[in-house]
């Protein structure tokens, strides 16, 4: 099920941070979280503007342009 396959990368997201903070130290954390930060904003910010654009191009071949609705 799709709580299983969620299992792996929560451990994964917290285990992670954890380990560095133990085994390297505070600065080693302050890296990866910065690092995490700063590739993960611009990763969401991408995500959002693709899937907006993918549901804006829906619509519009749902509104009868390229064949319309179910045309291949």
């Amino acid at each position: 099920t799709a709580i299983r396959q969620l299992a792996v990368p929560a451990i994964i997201a917290v285990s992670v941070p954890l380990a560095v903070g133990f085994l390297l130290g505070p600065i080693a954390l302050a890296g990866v979280l910065l690092g995490v930060i700063l590739s993960g904003f611009p990763l969401a910010i991408m995500m959002t503007t693709g899937g907006a654009a993918w549901d804006n191009g829906k619509k519009y071949i749902e509104l009868g342009h390229f064949g319309g609705k179910g045309s291949d």
